[in-house]
C-alpha cells in the first residue's frame, strides 16, 4: 500500500505529492514538506487551525497489487 498526497488538495498552490509507504512515512514525509517548502511551524501543522493541514486531511492510499 501506498500513501500519497498532492500537497495542491490541500490548499497551497503547490504540485509536490506526498508519499510513504507507511502512514507513519507518509505523515513524516507531508510534515517535511510543509515545513521546508511552506514555511510552516510543527506546531502549525498539529494546531488544527490552519486550513492545510497536512497530517489529518485528504490524504489517499493506493494498493499496488
Amino acid at each position: 500500500m501506498m500513501y500519497f498526497l498532492v500537497c495542491r488538495e490541500s490548499g497551497l498552490d503547490c504540485d509536490f505529492v506526498i508519499r510513504g509507504k507507511t502512514f507513519e512515512e507518509f505523515i513524516e514525509n507531508g510534515a517535511n514538506h510543509a515545513i521546508q517548502k511552506h514555511g510552516m511551524r510543527a506546531e502549525d501543522l498539529y494546531s488544527g487551525d490552519i486550513p492545510t493541514n497536512l497530517l489529518c486531511h485528504s490524504f489517499s492510499e493506493d494498493i499496488e497489487k
